[in-house]
């Protein structure tokens, strides 16, 4: 009787193997997430119709670990992606006042249970890598009062910029740009070095903070700068 049990309990033995090895039925991936630099509500990512909803951290900033609702498939195929996919002023599925982007590989897209590099080893996981960004905005304006290309006037905004604008002979009013900054970040610029035999002054719109009524006009790109020949 003894030797009519061995035949069952060693298929028993080969059904809990298979289970574990994923031959009692399909296997299943946890979508994991990890974001940084979350600073503002708003973003979503979405992918194979989940959508996960990305927390502002308790400290600004910090990086996160989140995952899906539902684990994917073996073999099914993702992509995990800001809904809408593109960036949105002010909400929408990016967070406000930022761009969020993959980080690459692991990228956001592949086939669950493949690596994202390789496509062939099976990994326990997917895993996708979003960086955010805070946007910046263009600060721009226009000198006048130097009628000649032989001097040139030094603007600086802080240690952020600084561009040197030479006048025109066949057009008073000069443009010029700075480099761009980022959402709520002030502004000043000053002029660092004067051309010779004028004085140049900020008229207007030199100094700021870059928020909201900047960000829906793209930036500030009204700064004047008024030059006068010297007596």
């Amino acid at each position: 009787m003894k030797f009519h049990l061995v035949r069952p309990a060693l298929i028993l033995a080969s059904s809990v193997v298979l289970a574990s090895c994923g031959g009692g039925g399909k296997e299943t991936y946890p979508v994991k997430v990890t974001v940084s630099n979350v600073q503002y509500p708003g973003l979503i990512l979405t992918t194979n119709g989940q959508e996960l909803a990305v927390p502002v951290p308790a400290k600004a900033g910090d990086t996160q670990v989140l995952y899906f609702a539902n684990g994917l498939d073996y073999g099914t195929y993702y992509n995990v992606v800001p809904k809408g996919g593109t960036a949105a002023l002010g909400g929408g599925s990016q967070p406000a006042h930022q761009n969020c982007v993959s980080g690459g590989i692991p990228r956001e897209y592949g086939t669950a249970g493949q690596s994202a590099s390789l496509e062939s080893a099976r990994t326990p996981a997917i895993e996708v890598f979003y960086n955010c960004s805070i946007l910046s905005y263009s600060l721009s304006g226009t000198i006048t009062g130097l009628p000649s290309a032989d001097v040139s006037v030094t603007l600086t905004n802080g240690s952020n910029s600084t561009v040197t604008i030479a006048g025109s002979s066949t057009d008073a009013s000069v443009p010029f740009a700075m480099s761009a900054v980022p959402y709520g970040t002030s502004f000043g610029i000053t002029v660092l070095t004067q051309p010779t035999g004028y004085t140049c002054t900020v008229s207007s719109n030199g100094t700021g903070v870059m928020l909201d009524a900047q960000e829906k006009n793209g930036g500030v790109k009204d700064v004047a700068v008024t030059c006068v020949k010297n007596s």
